[in-house]
């Protein structure tokens, strides 16, 4: 019998909404800015709002970034894909895209502050998060898609027509932040498949 101690390894607890909004508010910093919303105002909204201190270390470099790269710009823009698995979890959508579809990104602007009919204090306050159970097993179906896809695409085969690896990749890290996966902060989730 294995007696090791797993006490000091993180644990996964699913996160409250509070923390889940709070996190989408601060990415759709990230994400409005690379899809050209003035740098000047998304900082100063940030601020304005408290959620500057809500930052990941990557969110900030790239928000302070004088010149962001294409790079940091594509990356930036990937979170979408994760910001739309925040929100559904607090139950501001219906439904996620499927797992080769895009997602609207105009929709942010319709649900969140500043553009969205509502304050910073009361996207946070109405927030209500999808059951445990829920969360959980939307993490097992995009952990199983994750899966396919990357075993296609090691196994040198085509990648399963309804999926889309890179949305996939990053509705999975999402997903798993929400879930608490070994309790990892948001620069440092893995998508393990």
């Amino acid at each position: 019998m294995n007696n090791l101690d797993t006490s000091d390894f993180p644990q996964d607890e699913i996160r409250d909404e509070k923390s889940i909004a709070r996190r989408a508010l601060a990415l759709f910093g990230t994400v409005a800015l690379s899809f050209g919303a003035p740098r000047n105002k998304v900082i100063s909204w940030l601020k304005d709002s408290n959620l500057w201190e809500e930052l990941s270390p990557s969110e900030l470099a790239y928000l302070s970034a004088k010149k962001p790269s294409k790079k940091q710009n594509i990356n930036a823009s990937w979170n979408s894909e994760r910001l739309i698995v925040l929100l559904w979890a607090l139950n501001k959508t219906t439904a996620l895209p499927a797992p080769n579809e895009q997602c609207n990104t105009s929709l942010f602007q319709e649900l969140l502050p500043p553009y969205g009919p509502v304050s910073v204090a009361d996207f946070i306050s109405s927030s209500a998060r999808r059951a445990d159970e829920i969360l959980l097993t939307a993490a097992d179906e995009l952990l199983e898609f994750h899966w396919q896809a990357r075993d296609a695409a090691l196994n040198g085969h085509p990648i399963p027509p309804h999926l889309d690896i890179g949305i996939i990749q990053e509705r999975h890290y999402a997903i798993n932040w929400i879930v608490g996966y070994e309790g990892l902060p948001w620069d440092e989730v893995t998508t393990d498949t």
